[in-house]
């Protein structure tokens, strides 16, 4: 949170230098010398193209993390066994041997799961998946990480960026743990979590598990599921 608040703290404070030197440029040229009132122009439009040039290499470094998901979803596409749309979301499965489960925002923000891991889980488990992958849309995770990795790419590398692209990515799967925890309890998304580390190997998983298991949660009478997630598993 310090950083991204210092980064957003920066931004907005070179868009206010920005804004009051081009005023300064105005003012002070209604008063000032032909030469002077020349340059003062000048200072300002070559800091809004500083600025404008700052805002296209963003937009570059963005173009590749989009086309990666754009890939992404649409390698899974012709292999996509239903498409079932609820809404806020469409659930997509697919033939797959690999356990994969992961949302895709966008206009039409979709969810991809692979039968391996319905076949893994049981109903319960299941929609504690489903119910971590809602959590990152409608939480807008993606923007974190998107920040973190432009972030990084404008460090060029450097380790503090890399650093932050680190944290985010495991602290925004810990959001959306707490998130789906909460909403179809903490034994369903742990056991879940157990089962699909074991298969997969990722000990990330069990590490995961080992944290909702050491949190307070509310009680089952107490959950609130959204009603889009009360349908998503087939009996």
């Amino acid at each position: 949170m310090a950083w991204f608040g210092s980064l957003f703290q920066g931004l907005l404070l070179v868009l206010a230098g920005l804004v009051c030197s081009v005023l300064g440029a105005v003012t002070a040229s209604e008063s000032a010398s032909a030469r002077e009132a020349v340059f003062l122009s000048v200072a300002g439009w070559l800091a809004l193209g500083f600025f404008g040039a700052m805002l296209a290499l963003v937009s570059v470094s963005v173009a590749p993390l989009v086309e990666l998901n754009m890939q992404r979803t649409e390698a899974l596409a012709p292999i996509a066994s239903s498409r079932e749309d609820y809404g806020r979301f469409t659930l997509v499965r697919f033939e797959s041997s690999e356990l994969v489960a992961f949302a895709v925002p966008g206009r039409k923000p979709e969810i991809f799961l692979s039968c391996a891991v319905e076949r893994s889980l049981t109903q319960a488990q299941l929609r504690s998946v489903i119910a971590h992958e809602y959590a990152h849309l409608r939480q807008r995770h993606w923007w974190a990480l998107r920040i973190a990795q432009i972030n990084a790419m404008c460090l060029g590398g450097l380790r503090p960026g890399r650093a932050l692209q680190r944290a985010t990515t495991i602290l925004i799967e810990l959001a959306a743990d707490d998130a789906a925890a909460r909403q179809t309890g903490a034994a369903n998304l742990a056991n879940a979590l157990a089962v699909l580390g074991k298969a997969s190997g990722d000990q990330s998983m069990h590490l995961r598990a080992e944290r909702l298991t050491a949190r307070r949660w509310p009680r089952a009478a107490r959950r609130r599921l959204p009603n889009v997630l009360r349908t998503t598993v087939r009996t």
